[in-house]
């Protein structure tokens, strides 16, 4: 018998899936949540996990649920709708909430479950699925040094970097969301970067060696890269609807914090005309034939 809390994982998608397979193999008793894919589901089974039918039941057998979901509508139904975590919360319950979600979101969860004897907290994840699959992802902490501490050795299931964010309950989430404007950001400077190359008659795979060979080499652009040159949407799977949920979050939390928004701007004006386009579900490399149709060139990859 584990001497290990029992887990809850709600989300095992592209992320979700890698998490929650090395808290099983770790060692962790694991709970996992039927989801719209049931190869996700049926593998962790196979590796030893048990599943329930609500976020209820869960929250009824876990010790701490861990949310990888995509944003704060997803988190609150979680926990409010009728069969949801609330309904079977008992004092003691955990929650960590690794989606990237909304910081007042989590800073209000955080007072109201913590008046119930309920510990709520942000870890959001960098890095890709893969990493996700190796437990190698970077996540960062939100909260108390006690509270990060206790639970480092869960969250180092699936993170080989566990980064406190040295700030209360929320500050984790706000500091994934101004990771992410990095990430996009660039995106979009590479859309209109490749798509002006094409225009003056120059091949992608020219600016990619030289970017290649120059300081801002790295692996946002050599994976951005991937599609441009060799056909690959996949590099990166990150979705421009996720793109724009993030910025659009980014812009709120600038909002609240009088903060101008230069670069944020552009990018969400980039990722809502790509939605009124028709590409809000492709991924973020593929943001560059936003960028082309604009300037009348057609899709740059295919």
């Amino acid at each position: 018998m584990s001497d290990k809390p029992v887990v809850g994982f709600i989300g095992v998608g592209l992320m979700g899936w890698g998490m929650a397979k090395n808290v099983v193999e770790k060692g962790y008793p694991l709970r996992v949540m039927a989801h719209r894919k049931r190869e996700a589901v049926d593998d962790l089974i196979g590796r030893g996990a048990s599943e329930v039918s609500t976020p209820k039941g869960m929250a009824e057998q876990a010790d701490v649920i861990v949310l990888c979901v995509t944003g704060a509508p997803q988190v609150e139904d979680l926990l409010r709708r009728d069969d949801g975590i609330l309904a079977g919360a008992r004092e003691g319950l955990t929650i960590i909430d690794t989606s990237t979600s909304e910081p007042d979101l989590t800073e209000r969860l955080y007072a109201e479950l913590g008046a119930r004897g309920i510990t709520f907290f942000d870890a959001p994840l960098s890095r890709t699925p893969a990493h996700a699959w190796d437990g190698e992802l970077t996540t960062y902490v939100g909260g108390p040094e006690e509270l990060v501490e206790q639970w480092t050795p869960l969250l180092s299931t699936w993170a080989s970097v566990v980064i406190p964010a040295k700030g209360p309950v929320g500050s984790a989430h706000a500091t994934k969301l101004i990771n992410n404007l990095i990430a996009i950001g660039y995106a979009a400077i590479w859309s209109e970067c490749y798509s002006m190359i094409s225009k003056i008659g120059v091949a992608p795979e020219t600016f990619r060696e030289i970017v290649s060979n120059s300081g801002m080499n790295c692996g946002n652009f050599q994976n951005y890269s991937k599609y441009v040159c060799d056909g690959d949407p996949d590099a990166h799977q990150f979705a421009l609807s996720n793109c724009l949920k993030d910025i659009s979050y980014y812009q709120r939390l600038a909002t609240r914090n009088d903060a101008a928004t230069f670069m944020s701007d552009g990018a969400l004006q980039l990722l809502k005309l790509g939605k009124t386009m028709g590409y809000e579900e492709k991924n973020i490399s593929e943001m560059v034939d936003i960028v082309a149709k604009l300037n009348g060139q057609g899709e740059r990859a295919k």
